[in-house]
């Protein structure tokens, strides 16, 4: 199934991309149905695909007992696809059912390599996403 580009252009991930970037990243990303328990990513397995909410509620589990819930689209998962490790750091379930984006590790490391003012738009804006999950996951630990 083809990613309407206007769909995307709606994203916080993506405002202010130029529509040949909003192309690009949607001729790489497919659409998937999520059903409630459904695992999308696994603490420590190989990080091999990256996530886009668009609907649904689902849950992070991190390393001693936090965890994050997301439920607004445009929410990331997965972001370890980009990061050095590469493995993912939490186990994503679906709490409801719902619908995700999705792209392949491997696709989103190319998109990031060969086109560096692209790749640095995308990384800038998963950095902070992830600064802001952090904060509210170190937020959660201290009350």
């Amino acid at each position: 199934m083809l990613i309407d580009t206007q769909a995307l252009e709606t994203l916080n991930l993506f405002k202010g991309f130029e529509p040949d970037e909003i192309e690009q990243i949607a001729s790489l990303m497919h659409h998937k149905r999520t059903m409630e328990g459904e695992v999308l990513t696994r603490r420590g397995d190989c990080a091999e695909t990256f996530y886009i909410l668009i609907s649904g509620y689902y849950i992070i589990y991190f390393e001693e007992g936090e965890s994050v819930v997301l439920h607004k689209k445009g929410e990331i998962i997965g972001w370890s696809t980009a990061a050095t490790l590469f493995n993912y750091l939490g186990t994503t379930v679906a709490l409801t059912d719902g619908e995700v984006l999705s792209m392949p590790g491997e696709d989103f490391l190319d998109l990031i390599r060969n086109n560096s003012m692209l790749g640095d738009k995308i990384m800038k804006k998963i950095n902070k996403i992830v600064a802001e999950r952090m904060n509210l996951i170190k937020k959660t630990r201290n009350n």
